[in-house]
This record gives C-alpha cells, structure tokens and sequence, in this order.
C-alpha cells in the first residue's frame, strides 16, 4: 500500500530538522525557499514550528532522550521518519510544557495607553479590566497564576481554582485572590484595594484580609489605612466611564485626568497642589471636567497649545 503524502505540518518539520542539520546544503536551503514561497500557509505553519522549536532552548544542557533523538538528523532518508518523529514528540512537549497548565507555563504583558482601557479574558476563566495607561504581566502554570501590576490600575474578576493560587504583586505586597472580584490601584507608592465581592488577602510586613465593600490602602513601608465604605463605588467608577472624587489634592485629581487624555495639565504655582476637589467627572469629556475645577477653585486655565493646559492662580496673567 503506498504511503500517505505527508502532512503540512511534517513537512515543516522535516524543513526545520533540515535546516538545524549542519551538512544542509545551498540547494536544500534553496529548496526550502521554493517550498515557503509555494503557499501562505506553509510560511504560517513553519513559523509555528520554529517557535515552539526554540521555546525549548532552555533544554540543551538536560538529558532528553527525545530530543537528542531529533537533534541527530542526518541526510540519509532512513533516518527521516525516526527524527521527525521524535522532533514532534518534542513539540509536543512544547506545546504542553509552555502552555497555561504547563510546567513552565506562560508569559503575557498587557498594557494600555492614555484614553484606553481594555478588557482580557484569561484562559484559566478569569477576566481583567485594565483602566487607561496601565500595565500588567500574567504568569500561568500548572501550580500558580502569578500577575504584577507595573502601573496604572486593573479590575479583576476571578474564576475560582482552589488548586492555582491567583496572586497579584504590587507596590512591595501580595494581593491574594481568596474567590472574588476587585479593584487594585496603584498610585505613586501607595496601593488601594477595594473589594465589591469575596474576599483577598493582602501580604505585606504583615497580613490583612479584606472582604466584600472593605477598601484599604498601603504603602511600600508596609502601613496600611482603611479607607470609608464608599471607596469601593469611587475607585471603581472608572468602568462606567466615571471619575469620582472626594476631598483630593489638585495635582493627583490632574494626574488621574491625564491618565484618560492625550494632555499635560501642569499648574503654574507649585502651592495650588494643595487645593481640594470634590465632585463627579465624565473620562470622556476634559473640558467639562476642567470647568468645574475653574469654577470651584480660585484658579484660571490656559491653553498654550491643544496638548497642554495651565492652571494658575485666578488674576495672574
């Protein structure tokens, strides 16, 4: 019975153990080229390959049976099918040791600009919302779930897995998932965590536990502050397309503002820092948001150009 031509996929691999081989003649990179040039999906499939492929650089110096076996190709074609065979064994164990709920697992940054926020589904179930000008990597293996938040702020929904712990690391400490969802911003040195439904753990010099509409912030020095109840509906109305703010110094109200637009609001006079505002602002709508601080404060706005805007004491010109 003749043999079944071989898939795309074996080819790809015979291509790759070809080329990895030191005696791979001109012609056969020649060959290669022709074959690549031959279809899209030949490209696609190869480019698969050779990155799983290299994935398992990190092997070289352990003893794998398996991929010494691949790694001794030669030309004579008796020797095709049992190196190809053991390179796909090889891949194989790429692909599970690399994935979510492998033994390596998987590595993944996301990030945000200023004026854009975005929502990730991870493979595990979980879901994040990451708020404008943030930054977030994840970490998943078979053992753990691991993120950092970099920057900026991130709601998180969490898909329960008693056996994967879900731990955020921020500002110095650990935010431990202990089944629920939550908000974690991270503002100069200090981190505020506000819980809308279980419960998380917060590792730090020492540990707190925090449940359902509990808020509580702390700093790189361990000291944590509770904050009031309705910091829960504050911190997290950036979903809706909200800002809220209570009692908060000027420079950090135009620094969270700045975070949703294209802008540089600077002030003119150091001391106007200080200023308190309160009230609702849309994310959507700067100018608006500007207004109501010009007609709460005694301040003036310039606009020396459309990307920044100058608050300074009212009457000086």
């Amino acid at each position: 019975m003749p043999e079944s031509p071989p898939t795309l996929q074996q080819q790809a691999i015979d291509w790759l153990l070809r080329l990895e081989s030191a005696d791979c003649t001109p012609a056969e990179r020649a060959a290669f080229e022709a074959w690549l040039a031959r279809d899209e999906g030949h490209e696609r499939i190869y480019r698969q390959v050779a990155r799983r492929w290299r994935q398992l650089d990190r092997f070289k110096g352990q003893d794998f049976p398996v991929r010494a076996a691949a790694l001794i190709y030669r030309r004579p074609r008796r020797r095709l099918a049992e190196s190809a065979l053991a390179a796909c064994l090889m891949l194989g164990l790429g692909v599970a040791t690399f994935s979510e709920r492998g033994w390596y697992g998987r590595n993944a940054v996301y990030a945000t600009e200023r004026g854009a926020s975005r929502t990730v589904q991870l493979a595990d179930g979980s879901r994040l919302e990451l708020s404008p000008d943030s930054e977030l990597t994840v970490h998943l293996d078979r053992w753990r779930r691991s993120l950092v938040l970099i920057k900026g702020e991130a709601y998180f929904d969490v898909a329960h897995d008693r056996d994967r712990p879900f731990q955020i690391e921020v500002g110095g400490a650990s935010v431990v998932d202990l089944g629920t969802r939550f908000d974690v911003r991270l503002h100069n040195d200090e981190v505020a965590v506000a819980v809308v439904e279980g419960a998380v753990r917060v590792d730090h010099i020492e540990s707190r536990e925090i449940h359902a509409n509990q808020a509580l912030s702390f700093d790189r020095k361990g000291r944590f502050r509770e904050l009031p109840a309705n910091q829960i509906a504050m911190q997290t109305a950036w979903r809706e397309g909200r800002l809220i703010f209570e009692n908060r110094r000027l420079d950090e109200v135009l620094a969270e503002l700045e975070r949703y637009h294209d802008i540089r609001l600077t002030l003119a006079d150091p001391a106007l820092a200080k200023l308190k505002v309160s009230g609702t602002f849309h994310t959507d709508n700067l100018d608006a948001a500007l207004n109501i601080i010009a007609m709460t404060l005694p301040i003036d706005i310039r606009r020396p150009n459309p990307r920044q805007a100058v608050l300074d004491k009212r009457g000086n010109d």
